[in-house]
């Protein structure tokens, strides 16, 4: 299943289940303040049909703390279905900053 959802000028998702557990969410834009109840939507409904969320965020070049707090929510509540949440394609930039925050214990960061 692909699905495509667009708010706005915000952030642009693409859903697509990889497997029974699985689903990959691309993300193409900047995460912050102004796309954190996008962002969280769109994890909230990617949470209601996998245990596993992968995030695609090869097309994203900012994230601010807003971001943070919901990707940090996110995997807190797949956790402790048993699920997790992944990072893949993570910009060196993005990268460094969830390693700062060591917010990169909690989310899987798949290189």
């Amino acid at each position: 299943m692909e699905d495509s959802v667009h708010r706005g000028s915000g952030p642009h998702f693409e859903r697509r289940k990889l497997e029974e557990s699985v689903l990959l969410l691309s993300i193409e834009g900047e995460l912050d303040i102004g796309s954190a109840d996008a962002l969280r939507a769109a994890l909230d409904a990617a949470e209601r049909e996998s245990l596993i969320v992968r995030l695609d965020t090869r097309e994203v070049q900012f994230l601010d703390s807003s971001a943070l707090g919901v990707l940090l929510a996110s995997a807190h509540r797949l956790s402790a279905r048993g699920g997790r949440l992944e990072l893949t394609n993570v910009s060196p930039a993005v990268r460094r900053i969830l390693d700062m925050t060591l917010i990169a214990r909690t989310v899987h960061v798949i290189p």
